[in-house]
């Protein structure tokens, strides 16, 4: 096809694109941004493409949740996850909790048996004790006359059995009677009774008549008495023999607490002198020798109060050293004013033993005489010297007499002296001295030198 003439007046767009042929003009080599003429302008500016894009692009970045990478792209898929791990999850919390409600369980009911357990061994223990002492299983074969003044209530009684040691459980004993229907039909008097009884035949001896009334001796046994003296007492007033007594009181053990503070020695002579505390008794005539070493050692637990063993135990002192020094004291002093400073003088030995080695008391070597030798059966040198302080040093092996309750509080709570010596006149009078010159010194004056 024949070129047109360009000229500058009539050239126009149209014309240049025609007078080009197509093979020869580039795609890439027409401007973009020539719009046709007469056609509708819908092209976009590079500009304002580009600032649409750029705003496209944060508008997304905006919409988009913020991850370390690792979390889900889009909500849907974060939120399936977390369903995922919540289905997960349950079962083992679950699991767990089961285990816990098991194991609780478990304790739960190992808890329960012990409790059971432990209440039917007590109640076990307890039928069993009410039982023994229902029949007076295993109880003391002893007969005693229980005196049941008039009037006496079925409380009344039943702490007077208890008291004598017949019964042990004064609250049983009267649910037993109120049981047995025996309120207010027992008989006041004498009755024989004895631990080994049961219930029922105490009850029926309570009301029966009284026993006939056996003839009766008072005797008192003065603060310082021995043992052999007591029991020469109580074979003249017709009481019991007296070797059977001494045989008896020495070797009977009646379950008071004070006979777990007595002490044995090869050593000792009479093993429960010094228990035989001095007091006015009344005994039955002809009486089992067992009935009256019991009555006494009653009054001896009775008579040592907690007062006095916490005073021992403040003073690091026990029963048998007490008993032991106050019978000394006993045997020395009249009264409780010299008896304080007798002790004193014991006591200042006992504690400077490199000085005073020896108590030296007079009352000693004369128990050896007058009581160990005469009535040994086989002679022992070494008892004779552990009994005579001028001999043995420190306390003999047990108390030489039965010292009243002045002795034993003289040596609970002694003077504070520094006497060292001390002696008396024919007139009872006491002369104390700290040192061995003024002792010899007293001994002139009180005619004794």
């Amino acid at each position: 096809m024949a070129n047109k003439e360009i000229t500058e007046d009539n050239v126009t767009l149209d014309d240049i694109r025609e007078s080009i042929p197509e093979e020869t003009v580039p795609a890439e080599d027409v401007p973009a941004d020539i719009p046709d003429e007469g056609a509708e302008d819908t092209s976009v500016s590079a500009e304002t493409a580009v600032t649409e894009t750029e705003e496209a692009s944060e508008q997304e970045e905006a919409e988009l949740p913020i991850s370390d990478g690792d979390e889900p792209d889009n909500e849907d898929e974060q939120e399936s996850d977390d369903d995922e791990s919540e289905e997960e999850e349950a079962p083992r919390y679950k699991a767990k909790k089961r285990r816990k409600k098991r194991g609780t369980h478990v304790i739960f009911g190992v808890i329960l048996s012990v409790v059971i357990i432990s209440v039917s061994i007590l109640a076990a223990v307890f039928i069993l004790k009410c039982a023994k002492e229902l029949f007076g299983i295993g109880k003391s074969d002893i007969e005693m006359v229980v005196e049941i003044p008039m009037d006496s209530s079925t409380a009344d009684i039943a702490e007077q059995l208890f008291h004598e040691g017949i019964i042990a459980e004064p609250d049983l004993f009267r649910a037993f009677v109120r049981f047995k229907g025996a309120d207010g039909t027992f008989i006041a008097g004498a009755h024989e009774l004895s631990p080994q009884m049961d219930y029922s035949t105490i009850i029926e001896v309570l009301q029966e008549s009284v026993a006939d009334q056996r003839e009766t001796a008072d005797i008192v046994f003065p603060e310082g008495i021995t043992l052999y003296a007591a029991a020469q007492k109580l074979e003249e007033k017709g009481v019991c023999d007296a070797d059977e007594f001494i045989r008896t009181f020495n070797i009977s053990e009646f379950g008071f607490d004070f006979e777990k503070k007595v002490k044995t020695s090869s050593m000792k002579f009479y093993r429960m002198e010094g228990y035989l505390f001095p007091d006015t008794y009344q005994f039955f005539l002809d009486e089992d020798p067992r009935v009256v070493a019991k009555k006494i050692y009653k009054n001896f637990e009775a008579r040592i109060t907690p007062d006095l063993y916490g005073r021992m135990d403040d003073l690091g002192m026990d029963l048998e050293e007490v008993l032991t020094l106050a019978s000394i004291v006993q045997a020395e002093a009249p009264d409780t004013w010299n008896m304080k400073r007798v002790a004193s003088v014991f006591y200042n030995r006992l504690n400077d033993p490199d000085n005073f080695p020896l108590l030296q008391s007079d009352a000693t070597s004369n128990y050896v005489e007058n009581i160990i030798k005469p009535n040994i059966e086989i002679k022992s040198q070494k008892m004779f010297d552990a009994y005579n302080t001028y001999e043995g040093a420190g306390l003999p092996p047990g108390p030489i007499c039965n010292p009243g309750l002045d002795a034993i509080n003289a040596v609970l709570y002694p003077a504070e002296t520094d006497y060292y010596f001390f002696l008396s006149d024919d007139d009872g009078e006491f002369y104390y001295a700290e040192t061995l010159e003024e002792h010899e010194q007293n001994a002139v004056e009180a005619g004794l030198m």
